[in-house]
């Protein structure tokens, strides 16, 4: 009643603090949380009256939702997550807000490439590409390295599952090649834990690719090197899950 403007920066800012809670325990009861503080802080953030402020908690909404994809409810989860970013896109045009921009549609791209995991599985990965893509007409690799990066290795990912419905070499090429677009940022020096990512994804797009061509040489050589290069940052002491992921990759590589 008082105080609006400051009510619903504080809402907004409450939200980013139960959601980044959701990071570490009660990952739902906190998301849900968060979604709430989002939802009052818009009551006031309208479009008409507070349009940046509006964008911006309606992206962090839909992050919210997005994780919350990742508990329950994924589809309708995923769908609000999307209905937010656009909103938030709304506002954050490629002229107006390159960069705000830039983080909405790869936030989007990632919301449609899960969305693809429950329905129409072509349409939402063409569309996370897209959205990707997007990101990456400003996120360059000049100007936001690490973005760029992380967005590469997105479109890799995006690629690589389109493969698994239609043109399969040259969707895996595609993936290999955003893959490698990622490793000129995510270096072992650098960026260790996301070079090992990478380098991950890397190893099971030329896996399959070695089940339409050259498979030998994606097998034995460019599979496997992608993997041995990924546990040299993934051991068995600092990070045993992955570990125990990329060498269960290994073995199966091998084993083809």
């Amino acid at each position: 009643e008082k105080y609006p403007v400051d009510y619903a920066t504080t809402q907004n800012n409450l939200g980013t603090a139960y959601r980044t809670l959701a990071e570490v325990r009660e990952k739902e009861e906190n998301l849900r949380k968060a979604i709430q503080a989002y939802e009052e802080a818009l009551k006031i953030r309208t479009v008409e009256k507070y349009p940046v402020d509006y964008a911006t908690t309606q992206n962090n909404l839909g992050t919210a939702y997005r994780t919350l994809a990742e508990v329950r409810e994924k589809e309708e989860n995923l769908r609000k997550a999307i209905q937010a970013y656009e909103e938030a896109l709304k506002i954050r045009t490629v002229e107006k807000y390159p960069v705000d921009y830039a983080t909405t549609q790869n936030n989007l791209g990632t919301a449609y490439r899960t969305l693809a995991e429950v329905r129409e599985k072509e349409e939402n990965l063409r569309k996370a590409i897209q959205a990707y893509e997007e990101a990456l007409k400003i996120k360059t690799i000049e100007k936001y390295p690490v973005d760029y990066a992380m967005t590469q290795n997105n479109l890799g990912t995006a690629y690589r599952t389109l493969a698994e419905v239609r043109e399969k070499e040259e969707n895996l090429r595609k993936a290999i090649q955003a893959y490698e677009e990622a490793l000129k940022i995510r270096t072992i020096e650098k960026y260790p834990v996301d070079y090992a990512m990478t380098q991950n994804n890397l190893g099971e797009a030329y896996w399959t690719l070695a089940e339409v061509r050259d498979k030998e040489e994606n097998l034995k050589k460019k599979a496997i090197q992608a993997y041995e290069d990924a546990l040299k940052i993934y051991t068995v002491e600092k990070y045993p899950l992955y570990h125990n992921v990329v060498m269960s990759n290994m073995e199966k590589t091998k084993q083809r």
